[in-house]
């Protein structure tokens, strides 16, 4: 076990912020809807015949770049405040826009409906955090893995991307507990995306398909809704098996009109923000918010163990700032417990408590990015393999650091971090917080916070960063 020093390191590339900490939060933000669950709605859209229209929509990149994917393809896109409307009846593209595709890691939901559509595909590497341990980043040989199941032919392309083609799609039966890292906690990167992907083909294949043990949070289950509205036939037959009778493409017929939850990483971020920030209560307002606290049961128990106080009601929830020191914990991030992305703002809060804090993550080897920006502001965290240990209390507090985030949720905690420190901190590599929220920044502004953009050849002159 090790822990994080210091070192200067050369300027990187990349969007960046000036933080002047110190200053305490007020007042009232809005969600935007859940990210995963847009991309996984907007691939059923892709298998359909029927308009469908997103509300709660997130403004994102991941937003625009789906838009312009259906009309790269075909098919039509018109995002308003709020509102993603999709219609794929026109599609008749196969291969995936470099360009675009490379963007989000979303385009990948892509491949059962065009599969289905045209009979092959190809699609360049996607993009999105690079969190995966493979030559290419996030590893992409499950969706080939799961396509094959249902008779497809494909290849991963040197360059990361994968071909797949098919005359037809054919039910078949799928133990998704084959794409975990551990069958035993049901846990693994390519978990999530292999049921997404069975789920997608299923619907718009030829006969019966079986899926058991399948991933079952919020995108999955606003998938299974949007699906069975548009016409696909799903059934949950017991605690741990989905049977589809599959019709073919062109059998998804109905126009579908869906809101998003709000999105639950988003909820964490600003729960976060509340406790550790906020001068008085921060009221968290976004359009089915019981529903969020509903999935959000693994965090929100954590949160009571770690006395975090969140009153909830329909409307919204209220944070309250921690009064003294919060109490540690030791828990794991896993595909049927708390999120991944959400881990990080815990270990912020584990700064504030008096103890040792654990993290162990159980999707993603590498999802401790952010750990030394945050030595580098002053806190005591100590990496050894897939587990962070925080020792506390002891809050960012070092002014006068230059840090950079390697990916959406480092960025998000990272910018927390330096609100926290009296003083100037500058973030680099802030241009990961467009994938993930509307602008973090600005409402953060928005509430009291001292944040100023700057440019990219400046974010970092001298940068100190730490590396375990």
């Amino acid at each position: 076990m090790h822990g994080l020093t210091p070192h200067r390191d050369a300027p990187q590339d990349g969007a960046g912020l000036s933080v002047r900490g110190g200053n305490r939060l007020s007042g009232a933000v809005r969600t935007s809807g859940f990210k995963h669950s847009l991309v996984t709605v907007a691939a059923a859209a892709a298998a359909a015949d029927a308009p469908v229209r997103i509300d709660n929509c997130p403004d994102i990149v991941e937003t625009s770049v789906l838009s312009e994917l259906f009309r790269a393809l075909g098919g039509s896109a018109e995002h308003g405040d709020g509102t993603l409307v999709l219609d794929a009846s026109g599609i008749t593209g196969a291969d995936l826009p470099a360009g675009l595709a490379h963007r989000i890691h979303g385009s990948a939901y892509l491949l059962p409906a065009l599969l289905s559509r045209a009979k092959r595909v190809r699609m360049p590497p996607s993009g999105g955090c690079r969190l995966g341990e493979g030559q290419h980043g996030r590893p992409a040989e499950h969706f080939v893995s799961v396509l094959e199941r249902f008779g497809a032919t494909g290849r991963m392309l040197p360059d990361g991307g994968l071909e797949l083609t098919a005359e037809r799609l054919t039910g078949c039966t799928v133990d998704l507990l084959d794409y975990t890292a551990n069958r035993a906690v049901i846990t693994g990167s390519t978990y999530s995306g292999a049921t997404k992907t069975a789920l997608l083909a299923a619907s718009v294949a030829h006969g019966t398909t079986t899926l058991h043990h399948p991933y079952r949070k919020s995108d999955v289950t606003d998938l299974m809704v949007v699906l069975r509205e548009l016409g696909a036939d799903i059934e949950i037959t017991g605690p741990e098996t989905l049977v589809i009778q599959g019709r073919g493409p062109g059998t998804l017929r109905t126009p579908v009109r869906h809101t998003l939850v709000p999105d639950l990483i988003e909820v964490v971020t600003w729960i976060c923000a509340g406790t550790l920030l906020a001068d008085g209560p921060l009221h968290v307002a976004g359009p089915g918010m019981h529903r969020a606290v509903g999935v959000l049961g693994p965090e929100f128990e954590l949160l009571e163990r770690m006395g975090v106080r969140v009153d909830t009601s329909l409307a919204g929830l209220t944070v309250h700032p921690a009064q003294g020191p919060l109490r540690p914990v030791d828990f794991t991030a896993a595909s049927r417990g708390v999120f991944s992305d959400n881990q990080p703002f815990f270990a912020l809060l584990g700064a504030y408590a008096t103890g040792s804090t654990t993290i162990t993550d159980a999707v993603w080897a590498n999802r401790f990015g952010y750990a030394p920006g945050l030595a580098a502001l002053g806190m005591h965290v100590t990496h050894d393999g897939r587990s962070l240990r925080i020792d506390g209390p002891r809050p960012p507090h070092r002014a006068g650091q230059h840090v950079r985030a390697t990916d959406l949720r480092a960025a998000a905690v990272l910018l927390l971090a330096a609100l926290a420190v009296p003083g100037r901190t500058t973030l680099a590599e802030t241009h990961h917080l467009a994938r993930g929220y509307r602008d973090l920044a600005a409402d953060l502004r928005g509430l009291g916070a001292d944040i100023t953009s700057i440019e990219a050849s400046s974010a970092v002159t001298e940068k100190e960063t730490v590396h375990a």
